[in-house]
């Protein structure tokens, strides 16, 4: 198409009385029979556009986002509408139907699919001359009538009713029984409704040849293919590759990601990055060998950066299109595929002059393992510019193109109206954005504290802190341009994890006042964000009283090693009373939580603690032996740095026992007693007495510069007696450029690849811990594998704006609820 025709215009409405009889237009296969439309000159042509369902946005809302750029006057229609974020439906409103008001609709939609039927019939679209409907179960079951043009664009038929019936059942455990005949019998209906309803679609539009093929199958209907859109601008073409091949996918089971990674534990000496988040995560990471990196959720610039990066990207599923395998193209690397669905259509295979990729035939790890080897082989016939230039025949900008032409051809009154100039939406984010008020119980600048600062620097436009005592935590806030207002917790300060007696009347004097004053402050916010578990418990009251959701980001693993039986008790009750969405920052906390509470999973999710490396990065110049002058450090000796505050839990004593079997070494704790464990102190200090350990161990106490000290010492290790919820010190140990070595445990098991970016060791085992010191000193391969694959890890999987974005998402996503 010209440029020109691409510049900005209005739909315009034919220059005749009324619409020309519809004939079946060239090159638009499937178009009705001629007829006459009633349409007056003088009246823009209406166009309705209807959707399945919005609940996200994945590649059938990619193609309704062109549609709608097509048509940007156009009115949307959907089943049911729970988005949160909705700027690439460029803030349209939506009709929906009654699904939407039914109990559990958000979570339990597809529940309701005896019901899609009616419920999209009901959709009153009769005021508009044009139905397009963008339609991957019911959408294009839209009454229209003798007047109207009816375009639907298939994504596919139903799936489920159709070929993939018998998987579906499988899937679901509905092989036998009533509930297996009910469901059959539910499949059958839905498959004649959905014939029937195929004979009101004018014209049908496949987004593959594999789908057209399925639409002639079904329907015994032709239909035009018009390849769905690939934002291929937003991924730039990388030439130099790196030795490590990527798969990214949202982990369900048709995906097969569990395939691709059996697959690559077999081949250790290939390393495999894998990307997303999903139901199967766990099993998957089960799955996982030394030389398989699962990075989880990741936002758009790391999957762009690993995506352009990678070796190849490597795709299982059989997949109507397969979107994902055109954007590794865009950056210039290669697929290794499942030879089966769209993406026979996206790669150029070997058999061609310009390969993009190639294909296995098989969904089972012997196909995958042999497709990479044979890929290895030939992998100087892969061009990245080849890659890049066979991408860019699917941009959006060629669909829109195309669509919007089908569309006109389709339509007379359309055939002077122009394809209106794109312009990229902007959504006001400060007005769509919520207002969140953060509470947190402490002054003190613990890791829980330090991981709210973060929220907070990032979001400090539009958050307000309310704290329950005075403190670092508070200057450190006021430094950052917070609002913040420090509370008197009065008696309730004295309340402890492990529980203990309080006088009833003065806590429950505390409680109230916390309560009120909270929720005075929650009523000028969206959404209150509860940072630790005794601002939970005021916010969750708070939250009721002041009518607005709460969300406790929970940094704990709630379980007798760390908590009181009255305070679990309260925590269960809260659960059930006050709590709308659960933030864990670590699996193992959500697990602990999900066990004690049965909160509804999917009101939960891990968002991994983000930690900035700037201020580590900012004494790469500076000598080691500077900073352990500076902290009175001997500057020749192998010194161990444990950085926590001193509890028994956190298992010090441990290390110091360690020690005494290894003479060579010295150990610097760093942190104080914060929370009434002076008596614990006393015992390390003892220890060191009768032991003799005086010149090699260094109490530093508490320090503001962490990353300095950690800097100083030449191994950071993390003896946590119990499970650690997530082991923020791992973390920065790694950023430091430090080897690590961590209790086998809880979070850390989430952080650590043992012997591969850390140690692990038993939990309490200061012989095992003494043993694997002792081997870390001597080895300089170690020490230096595990500095830089610690620092990659870091980096990658525990960057402040990951994890920034992550709470803002789901922040969003709550108040959007």
């Amino acid at each position: 198409m010209n440029q020109e025709i691409l510049e900005e215009a209005v739909l315009r409405p034919a220059t005749r009385s009324a619409l020309t009889e519809l004939t079946n237009v060239p090159g638009v296969p499937g178009l009705a029979t001629p007829r006459r439309a009633a349409l007056r000159a003088d009246k823009t042509v209406r166009i309705a556009i209807v959707h399945d369902w919005l609940v996200t946005y994945a590649g059938a809302e990619k193609v309704l986002e062109q549609i709608v750029a097509c048509f940007p006057d156009a009115d949307l229609f959907s089943l049911v509408d729970f988005l949160d974020d909705r700027s690439f439906l460029r803030g349209k409103p939506v009709t929906t139907s009654f699904i939407q008001k039914l109990p559990l609709a958000r979570s339990k939609y597809r529940s309701y699919l005896p019901l899609m039927p009616l419920a999209i019939e009901q959709l009153d679209v009769s005021a508009y001359d044009v139905v397009i409907s963008s339609s991957h179960a019911v959408a294009k079951g839209i009454l229209t009538g003798p007047d109207q043009v009816h375009i639907s664009y298939v994504h596919s038929p139903i799936r489920y009713a159709w070929d993939l019936q018998h998987q579906y059942l499988q899937q679901s455990k509905l092989t036998n029984g009533p509930k297996s005949a009910l469901a059959r019998l539910i499949l059958h209906y839905i498959r004649n409704w959905d014939i029937r309803t195929s004979n009101s679609v004018d014209g049908f539009v496949a987004n593959s040849e594999f789908i057209a093929r399925r639409i002639r199958k079904v329907y015994q209907r032709d239909a035009q293919v018009i390849f769905p859109p690939v934002d291929v601008e937003a991924f730039s073409l990388c030439t130099e590759k790196e030795d490590f091949y990527l798969t990214a996918s949202r982990m369900v089971p048709y995906k097969k990601i569990d395939l691709i990674v059996e697959a690559f534990a077999r081949m250790r000496e290939r390393k495999l990055v894998v990307i997303g988040d999903g139901p199967d995560m766990e099993k998957i990471r089960a799955k996982a060998g030394p030389n398989v990196e699962i990075m989880g959720y990741q936002p758009f610039k790391v999957l762009q950066d690993r995506m352009s990066r990678a070796k190849a990207f490597v795709f299982a599923a059989e997949e109507d299109f397969g979107i994902s395998v055109v954007e590794a193209q865009a950056c210039g690397t290669p697929v290794i595929a499942y030879g089966k669905g769209g993406a026979l259509e996206t790669v150029r295979d070997l058999s061609e002059s310009r390969p993009t990729g190639m294909f296995f035939d098989e969904q089972d790890t012997e196909s995958i393992i042999a497709a990479v080897e044979r890929f290895d082989a030939h992998i100087k016939r892969f061009s990245p510019m080849d890659c890049r230039a066979n991408a860019e025949q699917f941009s959006a900008a060629h669909f829109r193109e195309r669509f919007f032409a089908h569309v006109r051809a389709a339509v007379p009154a359309l055939r002077g109206a122009q394809l209106p100039r794109y312009v990229p939406y902007k959504a006001d984010a400060a007005a769509s954005a919520p207002r969140i008020l953060a509470v947190d119980q402490s002054g003190v600048l613990g890791g829980a504290e330090l991981s709210l600062l973060e929220i907070v620097k990032a979001l400090r436009s539009r958050i307000e802190v309310v704290l329950f005592d005075d403190g670092p935590f508070r200057t450190a806030l006021d430094q950052a341009g917070v609002t913040v207002d420090v509370l008197d917790a009065g008696a309730l300060r004295h309340v402890k994890k492990q529980g203990g007696s309080l006088p009833k009347g003065a806590a429950l004097k505390g409680l109230l006042s916390l309560v009120r004053a909270t929720a005075k402050r929650a009523r000028k916010a969206d959404v209150i964000y509860a940072n630790t578990q005794r601002a939970m418990v005021i916010g969750a009251l708070a939250g009721k009283l002041a009518r607005r959701p709460v969300v406790w980001h929970l940094r704990d693993i709630v379980s007798p090693e760390h908590f009181g039986g009255k305070q679990l008790a309260i925590i269960k009750w809260c659960a059930r009373f006050g709590l709308t969405h659960v933030i864990a920052n670590s699996a193992a906390s959500a697990r602990a939580f999900a066990e004690l509470t049965q909160f509804d999973g999917k009101r939960i999710d891990v968002v991994f603690n983000g930690i900035s490396a700037e201020p580590f990065d900012a004494l790469r110049a500076v000598p080691q032996a500077t900073l352990r002058e500076r902290l009175n450090l001997p500057r020749d000796a192998f010194l161990v740095g444990s950085f926590s505050r001193l509890a028994r839990w956190k298992g010090q004593h441990v290390l110091l026992e360690a020690m005494v079997l290894n003479p060579q070494m010295h150990t610097v704790l760093v942190g104080a007693p914060l929370f009434g464990e002076e008596q614990y102190e006393s015992e390390l200090h003892a220890f060191v007495v009768a032991h003799d350990l005086g010149d090699r161990v260094h109490f530093l106490g508490f320090q503001h510069d962490i990353p300095a000290c950690m800097c100083a010492v030449d191994a950071v290790v993390h003896t946590s007696i119990t499970p650690e919820p997530f082991g923020r010190v791992i973390v920065e140990g790694m950023l430091a450029q430090r080897p690590v070595v961590a209790a086998r445990a809880g979070g850390v098991l989430e952080i650590i690849d043992d012997h591969e970016n850390g140690v692990l060791c038993t939990p309490g085992d200061a012989h095992g811990l003494a043993d694997t010191l002792a081997e870390l000193r001597s080895n300089d391969d170690l020490r230096n594998r595990l500095v830089r694959n610690g620092y990659q890890t870091a980096l990658s999987r525990f960057g402040t704006t990951t994890y920034v974005d992550g709470v803002a998402r789901i922040l969003k996503r709550v108040v959007g609820r």
